[in-house]
Formats: structure tokens, sequence, C-alpha cells
């Protein structure tokens, strides 16, 4: 509006002044006569033109009420310089000029301002604090930083994508968070659970694969055995309490499997059916109808299982029998003493070659009985760990030279 007023008023004095053939001095253009009268003060102020809100009542037209200008407009200060010597067109308003960021002073609308000029620490160069997302590596705190941009290389948390962080990125088939190859996610995050073909070395079953097409009921959809008994066997005691396998001695299916894996992989896996017998499958009655104080004897056992070899790469030409002992088993006084008879005190299980009586592949059974500790030769000298044993070769079960050998590893029962 400045600009248009003064156009507008410029062209009334160019007017006035054709018509009149001189100068006419107004005082709402600060045109004021000179004191001495001289006419070239009129006429550099008219070439000049200085807006100002004084008006002189002894010049300019008489018609018009003292403190006011002729054209009775509000009045116009622009570029004036007040005796203080600051120019009001430059500095504009009261607010000071905004500072820079990066001079190491926080001011107004800065989050941070560290003055080093490195955008990769806590304080970026925009004087922002230093956030994942925002584009910039920042040292010691991301080890990558996307920028919003899809990135399979980078994480939403700005770490490096890897096999195991639970992130599925990249290459990878599948990421489960954890590097446990028998869940259906290997450790190199590949899938081979239900490609059709039984992996040892990753999965625990497939019932993909040709040789559990009758045993669909036996794995699940990760690959996993559908089991009644879990445990993985350590150096310390793992079974708590005597009724560990309670869930298999009740559970209503006819087929059973054993199942012995560690990090290698499956290193047994053999299935087999309950006998048909008129006795019910209970507790206390597995493969056993003899009274409790017989059948820590292999012999009283008249029900056994023959299990089948799964594992068709490590073929077995014996066949193994499982002898399952009752919860409230216990040998007599007279014979506790005799070697293996504390196998019968209790929950236990034992597998082994048929025709066998003082050799067994699989031991598994609490490192104490019901009522005292196992007397298995070399069962006391190897520890709690033993709760679990494994061997290829069958171990004997009397021999103190020759102790069972612990199986640091997962057992899993199934009755399905």
């Amino acid at each position: 509006m400045l600009g248009l007023t003064w156009m507008h008023r410029s062209a009334s004095l160019a007017a006035l002044v054709g018509v009149g053939g001189c100068q006419i001095l107004n005082p709402a253009f600060g045109l004021e006569r000179d004191t001495d009268g001289a006419s070239d003060s009129a006429s550099s102020a008219s070439t000049q033109p200085v807006l100002t809100t004084s008006s002189d009542s002894s010049t300019g037209d008489t018609d018009a009420p003292p403190g006011t200008t002729a054209t009775s407009e509000p009045p116009l200060t622009t570029g004036v310089v007040t005796d203080t010597g600051v120019d009001t067109e430059q500095t504009g308003d009261t607010d000071p000029v905004p500072a820079q960021c990066g001079d190491g002073v926080l001011d107004p609308g800065e989050a941070c301002d560290d003055g080093d000029g490195i955008d990769g620490d806590d304080c970026t160069n925009q004087c922002t604090l230093a956030e994942c997302g925002d584009g910039i590596v920042h040292e010691g705190q991301e080890e990558c930083d996307p920028g919003g941009v899809d990135d399979p290389s980078c994480t939403p948390m700005c770490t490096l994508a890897k096999c195991g962080d639970g992130i599925k990125t990249g290459p990878e088939q599948c990421d489960d968070g954890n590097t446990d190859p028998f869940d259906g996610c290997t450790g190199d995050c590949k899938l081979s659970c239900n490609d059709g073909v039984f992996e040892p070395d990753r999965e625990e079953c497939d019932a993909s694969d040709p040789v559990f097409a009758d045993l669909l009921a036996l794995c699940s959809e990760t690959c996993e055995l559908k089991s009644c008994f879990r445990m993985t066997n350590t150096e310390d005691k793992d079974l708590a309490g005597p009724d560990w396998f309670d869930a298999c001695a009740t559970a209503p299916g006819q087929r059973i499997a054993v199942l012995l894996r560690d990090p290698a992989g499956v290193q047994y896996l053999r299935f087999g059916l309950k006998p048909p017998t008129m006795f019910a499958w209970t507790p206390s009655d597995m493969t056993s109808t003899k009274p409790p104080a017989d059948q820590w004897k292999f012999s009283s056992h008249d029900r056994k299982v023959e299990l089948t070899d799964l594992l068709f790469d490590k073929p077995d030409p014996l066949v193994d029998i499982l002898y399952a002992f009752g919860d409230d088993s216990q040998p007599k006084v007279s014979e506790a003493a005799i070697c293996p008879s504390s196998l019968g005190d209790g929950y236990a299980l034992a597998i082994a070659p048929a025709g066998q009586s003082t050799h067994a592949r699989v031991l598994l059974m609490p490192f104490a009985g019901n009522t005292m500790p196992r007397n298995l030769g070399g069962w006391l000298a190897a520890g709690p760990g033993v709760e679990l044993a494994f061997d290829g070769a069958p171990m004997p079960l009397c021999s103190a030279d020759d102790p069972p050998t612990p199986f640091l590893g997962t057992v899993a029962i199934a009755v399905f």
C-alpha cells in the first residue's frame, strides 16, 4: 500500500505542477518551505520526497484541519532516521536476527547445538537430536540408518539385519528370533519344514515326507514331534518329582515314539504299537502287568513295545524293545541291592536290543528312584546328568567300569 499511495500522490503532484506552472508545497508530502524562503530548498524536496507525519500549519492548504494532512489519509512513516540512529526499514520489528545452527548456542527452534560440525554424534548438523530413521548413522548408537527408505540390510531399529534377530529381511526365508534349527526355521533362516524331505539335522519330523505318511499325528506343522514328555538333559538335575511321566502314561494313543536329538541333529527316532491286551494301559501297568515288586525284572514285562527305526540313513539290524516301569513299582527290600533292581523304583524307561536284559541303548529316569538312588553300575559316579543316557552301542547296566553315557540333549516321548 505504501508504494501505491506514493504513486497516487506523485501523479497528483505532477498534475498540479502542469496546471500552475509552479511547485505547490504540500505538508502531506513533507515539502516544507525553507525558513529563508529559498526556492532551491523546495525544488530539492520535490525531487526526493520523504513521507512524514508532521505538518506545518503555516503552509499548505488552509482548508485542512490543524494536525492533519491535506489528503486526510493516515500518516505514513518509513525510512526515518531517528535520534538513536536505528534504521527501522532494515531491522523491521524488534525480533532479533535468528541465530545460526552450529554456533554452539541453544537458540529457539533448536533441539541441540553442539557447534562441532559433526553430523553423526548426539546432535546433528541440523541441530536435531540423533534418532533412528533420520538417515544419519550415529556412531556408537546405530549400525545403519535407512532414513525411512526400505533397506533389506537394515532393520527398523537401525541394526544390521542378521539371521536370528526376529525380523525377516533380504534373502531370509524365515526368522523366528533364535538359532534353534528344530522349530521349523533353521539356524540359517531357511525353511526346511514340509518340503517333502525329512532332514534329521534340521527337523524332528516332517509330515510331508512319505516316511511319515501313516504317522501324521506324530508331527506338528513346525516339524516338531508332538510329545507328551519333553526334556533337555543337562549336567544338573532336570527331572523333578515322581510324576514326570504321568501325561504319557495316561495318553489314549495306541502308538509310541521316542526321539533323541542334540545340536548335531536327531540321533534316535523310533516308534512302535502298543500290543493288544485285555489290560488297560495305566501309570502302574504299561509294558508290564506284573506286581510292582517284580517290575524291575525285564522278564516281567509281558507287553513290550517293539520299536521301528525311522532314521533310514542310520540302519540298525536290531529291533529295540521299550520297557516302561510303572509309577508305583518298587523292588522288595530283600532285592533292593540287586542290580538293576532300582531301575524299577518308580517311573523309568529303558530301551534295549531284543533279547538283551543286561544292556540298554537308552535309559531315562530320575537320578534317584522313589525310595533310593539308582544302583545301576556307575550311575552314582556319573552324577545327576545321567538322568538321560544313550549310546549307539548298548550300555551295560551293572558294570561300574563301564558306566552309562549321559546324553546332553533333548528327549521327546510321543503317544499318539
